[in-house]
């Protein structure tokens, strides 16, 4: 599990999950893929992590012309990825938005 350090390593049992004596959800049973499709996906998405546009204030989303051939050649089906990419695609925009606001707080 990815997340398993920051859990054993936790200060506060709330933030640990179940596994590390905490209370806390786990992410990577939360947010784990639920179908065969999903789970293709995220396996392959590795892959595409240098399929970005960035502009002057970093990230702003994934080139998704650029992706979904990546993806296919990975084996995923080019409709599940024209379906997923935008839900993924958001969530880093999302994580880098908090990013960008996290240096500038510092």
């Amino acid at each position: 599990m990815t997340h398993c350090a920051g859990c054993a390593d936790a200060a506060d049992p709330a933030f640990a999950c179940n596994r590390h004596g905490g209370k806390g959800a786990c992410p990577e049973d939360d947010h784990a893929p639920k179908t065969c499709e999903g789970r293709g996906f995220v396996s392959a998405v590795g892959a595409i992590s240098s399929q970005i546009r960035a502009g002057f204030g970093g990230f702003i989303g994934l080139d998704m012309a650029a992706c979904i051939p990546v993806l296919a050649a990975q084996g995923v089906e080019p409709r599940i990825a024209a379906l997923l990419l935008p839900a993924w695609e958001q969530g880093m925009i999302r994580a880098a938005s908090e990013a960008r606001k996290d240096r500038e707080d510092t």
